[in-house]
């Protein structure tokens, strides 16, 4: 595997478990120090197990005999820092840490005191991303869903009922329809974050957000976003990027036009429809060229409704709304990530 060495490494200081396993343990050795200057060079890892200190040189290249020399040298070092009174007494055990060696080698180290440990950089590699990035992978494991509501303005009929009626049973009495296009248009708004409202349940009511976004509709034109609706979803996707599929769907679709301009401008719908397919982690769902269409055709209709972004048969372009999104977006992104490592 072409890695460099101080990646792994700082996997396996990161996890004392990996590096137990790793070097066979009954017990979680403690780390004492990394990259120590000694006078024949710096030495990668060394810790504290038991009464012995193990001193820990990873490669992740062949085997070469020099390795050896280089541990001992290393280890003879460390025998003066002792001697000096400038670090604990204790045996010290040197470790070789490598790809693959063998059994040959394997002898050949261990006749200088020296103990060589294989370990697979790419098991490494993985373990991080279950035990350290996984939780963030779930944080924002969001992906696009189809509800079937092609424009945001769609709900705007049903969220004004909710100014007086808070069962899911008068309202579809009194807007009518199929109980799945009510249910739709509930699971829309709930995405959105415009309703508070348990799954299954008959009693439903606005959220905060919700009361603001029929505070701020337009009394002559009721079936469309006010402009100053779309500023109000607008800074609730771009500040909460993670808190629905729907919106991290939205948030998505800007992005990956973001980063299709860099190659062409305007941006091909035909582009975006594959790019956002793979993008968004939908590859296994929308796996036809029709579903990849509509995905696609679905996020575009959330975006423009919201300012960000506009569009012809065939290309898609950003609005100065949609650039400054991007930015704001990003910096939001980073900002609920380390929010969520903190946590963790």
């Amino acid at each position: 595997m072409e890695i460099r060495e101080t990646q792994i490494e700082d996997i396996l200081i990161s996890s004392p478990t990996l590096m137990k396993e790793t070097l066979k343990l009954e017990e979680e050795p403690r780390l004492i120090g990394r990259q120590i200057i000694v006078p024949s060079g710096r030495l990668d890892m060394l810790y504290l197990y038991q009464k012995d200190l193990f001193l820990i040189e990873l490669k992740v290249a062949t085997f070469q005999k020099k390795f050896i020399q280089q541990v001992v040298t290393y280890r003879d070092d460390l025998q003066i820092f002792q001697n000096q009174g400038k670090l604990i007494k204790g045996y010290i055990q040197p470790f070789l840490l490598l790809p693959e060696i063998s059994v040959a080698n394997k002898k050949l180290a261990e006749a200088d005191g020296v103990l060589c440990k294989e370990y697979n950089p790419e098991d490494v590699l993985k373990y991080f991303y279950s035990e350290k990035l996984r939780p963030i992978a779930s944080f924002v494991e969001y992906k696009p869903i189809d509800i079937g509501i092609w424009n945001i303005h769609l709900i705007n009929k049903f969220i004004y009922h909710l100014e007086k009626i808070n069962s899911i049973k008068t309202l579809q009495n009194e807007i009518g329809g199929s109980p799945k296009s009510l249910y739709n248009k509930i699971k829309f708004a709930d995405e959105l974050g415009l309703v508070i409202w348990a799954s299954k349940e008959d009693y439903i009511t606005l959220s905060d957000l919700g009361n603001r976004y029929i505070k701020a509709k337009d009394d002559y034109f009721q079936d469309t976003l006010s402009e100053e609706q779309a500023k109000l979803l607008k800074n609730q996707v771009v500040e909460n990027p993670y808190n629905s599929s729907v919106i991290l769907g939205i948030a998505s679709m800007v992005e990956c036009v973001f980063a299709l301009s860099k190659t062409s401008y305007p941006v091909a719908l035909s582009q975006l429809e594959d790019y956002f397919t793979i993008y968004s982690g939908k590859i296994y769902d929308w796996q036809t060229e029709k579903a990849q269409k509509h995905g696609a055709k679905m996020y575009s209709n959330y975006a423009i409704d919201l300012g960000l972004m506009a569009k012809t048969d065939s290309n898609v372009y950003l609005t100065p709304d949609g650039f400054k999104f991007v930015v704001q977006l990003q910096l939001h992104k980073s900002l609920k990530l380390m929010n969520h490592l903190a946590v963790n």
